[in-house]
């Protein structure tokens, strides 16, 4: 009975070692699980956020008629490459201009109805002084 002591004791001392690690684990390892996921999440929501207020600007009224947009749609954001002060995105965008006819919109897209759709373009976002992240350029340039 002495033998099975030592193997009770084995198992409860790894009892005791996972339990500590599923109990403190999150706290252990959550930054380096999702430091990764987390930057890519938030990259894609500034991005985002970035290009809607971007093309929100082709909405002006002070634009002329052939660059003015009466709405867009951002269909699709995926993280290209990034560190801490830049990063590229891929954006697949629909825009819907004034007037479809006579827009800079056309070569970038394919026509459907009043829409242009299937625009695709490369992000180009850069972080300032101040640590907010801007659109520096987007190919094609819009």
């Amino acid at each position: 009975m002495e033998d099975y002591r030592w193997i009770y004791l084995a198992i409860l001392l790894q009892a005791a070692l996972l339990g500590t690690v599923l109990f403190f684990g999150d706290t252990l390892f959550h930054s380096s699980v999702e430091s990764e996921f987390a930057k890519e999440v938030t990259a894609k929501e500034i991005g985002s956020s970035l290009l809607s207020d971007y093309l929100k600007g082709f909405e002006d009224r002070s634009l002329p008629e052939e660059s003015r947009l009466t709405g867009y749609l951002i269909e699709d954001i995926i993280v290209f490459e990034g560190t801490g002060n830049y990063t590229v995105l891929l954006a697949s965008i629909s825009v819907k201009p004034t007037d479809i006819d006579s827009c800079l919109w056309n070569s970038l897209g394919s026509r459907e109805g009043s829409w242009i759709k299937d625009i695709r373009l490369s992000v180009y976002l850069e972080r300032d002084q101040t640590g907010r992240f801007t659109i520096v350029k987007t190919v094609p340039a819009i």
